[in-house]
């Protein structure tokens, strides 16, 4: 489990945006957002984008609306299994006191697996979502 006193999670900055691209390109190296795409999403969920900080650096984002729909998520693979993500699904949750939902590729078994482990149910499949990939539909527990 992650450290906590030396973790902080906080709302996204400006300036945060080249740090975040490189954690999207290390995450996500075939489909990262575009710096454009991740403005647009600042701009729009202004009050539900956050960061996760170690003392070194951005380990970790999420974006979600007020409605549970988790829109992006990544930890930086050096951080997994730190308990980051739990830290930010617990932080969602805690903000919008309802359950929250999200798309996942059906062949990210680890994402899946995370998920899970977080108590999410698979509840739908959207095919082709992904182009090559359906997305599973996966739902939390309020």
């Amino acid at each position: 489990m992650a450290e906590e006193a030396s973790v902080r999670i906080r709302t996204f900055k400006r300036e945060d945006i080249d740090k975040i691209l490189e954690l999207e390109a290390e995450a996500f190296p075939k489909t990262a957002y575009s710096k454009e795409t991740l403005l647009a999403y600042a701009k729009r969920l202004r009050d539900t984008f956050f960061v996760l900080e170690t003392s070194q650096e951005i380990a970790g984002y999420i974006i979600f609306d007020r409605r549970g729909h988790v829109h992006s998520m990544a930890v930086k693979p050096i951080h997994r299994r730190k308990g980051f993500g739990g830290m930010l699904i617990q932080h969602a949750l805690n903000r919008i006191h309802k359950g929250l939902w999200l798309e996942v590729r059906s062949k990210n078994l680890p994402a899946i697996g995370f998920y899970k482990k977080l108590g999410m149910k698979i509840v739908g499949k959207t095919p082709n979502y992904y182009g090559d990939d359906d997305a599973l539909i996966m739902l939390s527990d309020p």
